[in-house]
């Protein structure tokens, strides 16, 4: 037998007796996780009273209307998912007035960013990509080891918690596909499909297959049971343990793919309202 070996072989940031490209990984991801963050926060002080930001979005926008988050011209409602449910702190007299400056996105971006950032796979990804714990087998870092999810870290223990809130989510962002084939005028009433609608469909069926591909949701629901056959529910829960088991097999792909078409979604947005990008949000069919 060979003589053990104490890896990391080389000591210091990124040092490494690897050959592969182990560094493109962590790289790639830290681009993407960090443009997806920065376009987030971007957007959401965009529609906030704040500020330089209080001259675009919705306070910008003539009689404080909806601004840039959601297109209205075609007699439809159309809402970026960033801003559902759209609640609009200045408009709500239940919100405080400390708050009431806040956009609608910095309002209820906690349950969503909340689920994503305390996700098992996240947690891998900003592990690496961000804090080098670790950036890759055998590859050196400055400072100590990885000495778990204490102190502060200690808040990826409310992922579960916050898994019952994304649930949540996906009735709303339902509810809000229906508003969108929703065509309305003074005296009339009519359905149709637009760009947006199928953009919005879109975002709904992968947020799903993400949210209940979860790790936490296939544990809540049949992660400890050890009856699969004695009842008729033991027999659909069973079903449904193996259907979020197929979901969790490609749980990455549902988690960035995911991500990129919440942004993309509130970009098709942004872009079908704001003149400096020119676009329209093509009815399909339906529609006036």
């Amino acid at each position: 037998m060979g003589e053990p070996v104490k890896l990391p072989m080389k000591k210091g940031l990124g040092q490494t007796d690897r050959t592969d490209g182990w560094w493109k990984g962590p790289t790639a991801m830290a681009a993407y996780l960090g443009f997806m963050l920065a376009y987030a926060t971007w957007r959401g002080f965009m529609e906030a009273d704040f500020w330089i930001f209080s001259e675009f979005g919705l306070s910008g926008g003539a009689g404080h209307d909806n601004g840039t988050m959601s297109i209205e011209n075609n007699g439809n409602h159309v809402l970026s998912p960033l801003f559902s449910p759209l609640i609009i702190p200045g408009e709500n007299s239940w919100v405080p007035t400390q708050l009431q400056w806040m956009s609608p996105a910095m309002f209820i971006l906690i349950f969503p960013a909340g689920f994503r950032g305390t996700c098992y796979y996240y947690r891998k990804a900003y592990y690496r990509a961000f804090f080098q714990q670790p950036t890759g087998c055998a590859v050196s870092k400055p400072w100590n080891e990885y000495a778990g999810e204490t102190k502060l870290l200690v808040v990826q223990n409310l992922h579960r918690y916050f898994m019952y809130a994304a649930l949540a989510y996906l009735p709303i962002l339902t509810y809000d596909v229906w508003l969108s084939i929703n065509f309305h005028s003074v005296d009339s009433h009519t359905y149709g499909v637009t760009i947006g609608s199928i953009v919005l469909m879109l975002n709904v069926l992968l947020l799903s297959g993400y949210t209940l591909g979860c790790h936490a949701f296939r544990h809540v629901i049949g992660g400890g049971s050890n009856d699969w056959t004695s009842t008729k529910w033991k027999r659909f829960q069973h079903k449904l343990w193996i259907f979020s088991t197929k979901l969790n097999e490609h749980h990455k792909d549902w988690a960035l793919y995911s991500l990129f078409w919440v942004m993309f979604a509130d970009f098709y947005i942004w872009a079908c309202t704001d003149s400096m990008f020119g676009w329209n949000d093509v009815v399909l069919f339906g529609g006036f």
